[in-house]
């Protein structure tokens, strides 16, 4: 058998029950989340045949979770994160109910869509930050950079496993099926997270401030701290400018590499499995330190990768471009979630999470919808070339920022005053 030391900071997060539980329904979901984003992307290909509708269902999708985002982070300091994880499983479990019903139905129509994206965008503005924030109260502060990249492993071995799902599924039962399988993926996430408790108990804030008291709070908070705030900062270009391409990628699929669903889901599988690589090193080194390093050379790969795949027409090498993408983008969240989560004192921790979690997925629903149109304009690559170059110039940016202000040492600071805390 194979020893937890031997296993490094993936063996010491394994050894935590209720952090084991917790993967165990995170797998599912995210899975099935994925797989629902293949089907959903595919569907609306078929239905419009447009880049710029791909980007529209995107951005309705993300407005309610730009708003409803940092609330939640208050919600979830307020409330609890288990507590709300819990209830906004369910909610995810009705969502692609829903979806599967009106599919099977044959009323899937533009508006039907719509609708329903827009309210899992509600559904993800509560949920993504508890379950931000909720990692961090399953597994003690040494073993937390482990457990941040466990939990983006599940994330994008998800990236995988669902498109790998879906792409047959697809093209033999259908988009409504897929739907009904998801569903019953959030069903089974809900029930291990009622088998899990936190470390500490969590109660209600029932003596705290206001809620807009709290909400400010939490702003403030994040503004006033430099290395959080460069952190998010450099995550959300990212976000806005190189991981748009990833819902785009049905345009390029059918226009420029001639290909069909199984070859979104290539596509997709390639981008899951180079950020599996990424959250699997990040867990097996397990620490901290030198991370701000690991997050700069990253944003430069995955500018330098995306500019390459939108100057390429072969399939085969761009897969491979995809891979690197996904490989280097992915540390980047991964290593921002780490140092976000190792530097936030506790009581304002899912309040700067709910911040950052906006750049994961609702910062590149924005910068898709921009996308989305210029692509209708201006074809396919240029836009996406454009992105990646502006992006090299926020590196430049970054790096200079990075000297001036010693973003290392300001980090390893800041960790070591929120453990004090």
């Amino acid at each position: 058998m194979v020893s937890t030391r031997a296993l490094g900071g993936i063996g010491r997060a394994f050894a935590n029950r209720n952090f084991r539980y917790y993967f165990l329904g995170m797998s599912a979901s995210t899975s099935g989340f994925w797989a629902s984003r293949v089907a959903l992307s595919w569907l609306v290909w078929e239905l419009t045949h447009s880049p710029a509708w791909l980007g529209i269902m995107v951005f309705v999708e993300v407005v309610p979770m730009i708003v409803l985002g940092p609330i939640g982070g208050t919600v979830v300091d307020r409330k609890g994160s288990l507590r709300v994880a819990r209830v906004m499983q369910v909610g995810w479990a009705c969502v692609m109910c829903a979806f599967a019903a009106v599919i099977l139905l044959g009323a899937a129509s533009k508006a039907v869509l719509l609708v329903i994206v827009f309210a899992g965008g509600v559904v993800a503005g509560f949920s993504n930050p508890s379950q931000l924030a909720l990692v961090a109260r399953l597994t003690p502060r040494e073993d937390l950079a482990a457990a941040v990249a466990l939990q983006s492993f599940v994330v994008q071995t998800g990236r995988f496993v669902g498109p790998a799902i879906a792409g047959p599924l697809l093209a033999t039962v259908g988009a409504g099926f897929v739907f009904a399988l998801v569903a019953g993926c959030y069903v089974w996430s809900a029930v291990t997270l009622f088998m899990i408790s936190t470390l500490v108990p969590e109660t209600s804030a029932a003596n705290a401030r206001s809620f807009v008291g709290d909400f400010m709070d939490g702003v403030r908070y994040t503004l006033d701290h430099f290395a959080i705030r460069t952190i998010i900062v450099y995550t959300a270009i990212m976000a806005v400018l190189l991981r748009p391409v990833v819902e785009l990628l049905p345009g390029f699929v059918e226009r420029v590499f001639a290909r069909d669903a199984g070859g979104l889901a290539l596509l997709m599988a390639a981008f899951g499995l180079g950020s599996v690589i990424s959250a699997l090193h990040i867990a097996f080194r397990g620490e901290t330190r030198g991370l701000t390093r690991v997050f700069t050379i990253n944003l430069f790969v995955g500018a330098v990768s995306l500019l390459a795949f939108a100057l390429v027409a072969d399939f085969r090498i761009a897969l491979a471009l995809t891979a690197i993408f996904g490989m280097s983008t992915n540390t980047v969240s991964i290593v921002s979630q780490t140092l976000a989560q190792n530097m936030v004192a506790g009581g304002m921790r899912a309040r700067v999470m709910s911040i950052l979690g906006m750049t994961f997925r609702a910062v590149p629903a924005g910068g898709a919808l921009v996308q989305g149109w210029a692509q209708s304009q201006f074809g396919l690559a240029g836009p996406v070339a454009a992105a990646a170059a502006i992006c090299l110039i926020a590196w430049v940016r970054l790096v200079q920022t990075a000297r001036k202000r010693n973003l290392a040492r300001e980090a390893e600071r800041a960790g070591d005053q929120a453990t004090m805390n």
